[in-house]
């Protein structure tokens, strides 16, 4: 009677685990997945935007939501952490903390972006473009790290590829600051091909 009885706890425990593992994998998926959700809608809402101001609060949330997509309040505080560093100019500290945790978070690309900014303010944009495209695997529509390869674009003298990735990146963010280098990237290109 007492064996039947522990049984039946162990079964009753062992049911109810299954049950809570369960519930925690739907809670996990469910707030990636509403996460990822409220980032669609945002860049649809920075898409079809004809208001300025507006865009830049549809920029400022999706910018808020890339900087706070770790999996745990621990990346999230190191991601702040990072970002004082890197606001403080301490380049090479900022940059050893964003390859741990891209490390650490695989899946994030906020990391992997603030990595590939850190080796255009050094200097390594061959580094940086890498980078910008690992960046870019992750999330596509990425108009920081678009904006950033512009500005690569332009500094390695391939005023084409500059052209094409600001239409690219104006697809994403019709009213992104860079868009106002369209003149300047025009005239180089046309001063190159003299």
């Amino acid at each position: 009677m007492i064996y039947n009885l522990a049984k039946n706890t162990f079964y009753e425990l062992y049911t109810l685990n299954k049950i809570f593992i369960f519930l925690i994998v739907i809670f996990i998926n469910f707030s990636h997945n509403s996460h990822s959700s409220e980032l669609d809608n945002l860049f649809f809402k920075l898409k079809q935007s004809t208001n300025p101001t507006l865009a830049m609060d549809y920029e400022a949330k999706i910018w808020n939501l890339w900087l706070n997509n770790g999996s745990t309040k621990s990346s999230n505080s190191q991601m702040q952490k990072g970002l004082e560093l890197l606001q403080n100019g301490k380049l090479d500290k900022a940059l050893l903390l964003f390859k741990k945790l891209s490390k650490k978070e695989p899946v994030w690309a906020e990391p992997i972006n603030k990595i590939a900014t850190i080796k255009f303010l050094q200097g390594d944009y061959i580094g940086s473009i890498n980078d910008i495209k690992l960046t870019l695997k992750l999330e596509p529509r990425h108009f920081g790290a678009l904006s950033g390869l512009v500005q690569i674009n332009i500094i390695l003298k391939e005023y084409k590829q500059a052209l094409k990735n600001l239409d690219y990146v104006l697809k994403i963010h019709p009213f992104i600051g860079i868009k106002k280098l369209r003149p300047y990237i025009q005239n180089l290109l046309k001063k190159s091909s003299i």
